[in-house]
């Protein structure tokens, strides 16, 4: 997992993953308060978010560290996570055979933004989704 400066697409020619994301990035220009959010997921696979920073990231006030994947089955529904100056990427991540998995060809994120929360809904790498592997969402406060 690498740290990217610019947000990656997935470039597939796939019918309807026009705009998909593979990997978002957030520029936070000062030590930053997060809020993420679980609202669902519709899987048969473990999923998960992973946070990949420039300086650091502290999950619930916990170490800080480089990067984190955060797995729905083992968190609430909501985390306030604190990140540091720099970028924060940020990309869904499934359990595949105790394996993570991410990037696949047919993975991706589709981004909403409202009232300043983006909402990510999640295909891992199923060919028949509607992007319901997981929906999640940041809130920079």
């Amino acid at each position: 997992m690498l740290l990217t400066e610019e947000r990656l697409y997935n470039t597939g020619n796939h019918r309807g993953y026009n705009g998909v994301i593979r990997t978002d990035v957030h520029k936070i220009n000062q030590e930053q308060t997060i809020r993420l959010k679980f609202i669902s997921s519709n899987s048969s696979r473990n999923q998960g978010i992973a946070l990949i920073t420039t300086n650091g990231i502290s999950i619930q006030d916990q170490l800080e560290q480089k990067s984190a994947v955060i797995w729905k089955n083992e968190h609430s529904s909501e985390l306030i996570l604190n990140c540091s100056k720099g970028v924060l990427n940020v990309f869904n991540v499934w359990e595949e055979e105790r394996m993570i998995g991410y990037h696949d060809s047919q993975s991706g994120m589709k981004l909403r933004k409202e009232k300043g929360v983006y909402i990510y809904s999640c295909n891992d790498f199923s060919l028949r989704s509607n992007f319901t592997s997981l929906v999640f969402s940041i809130q920079i406060l």
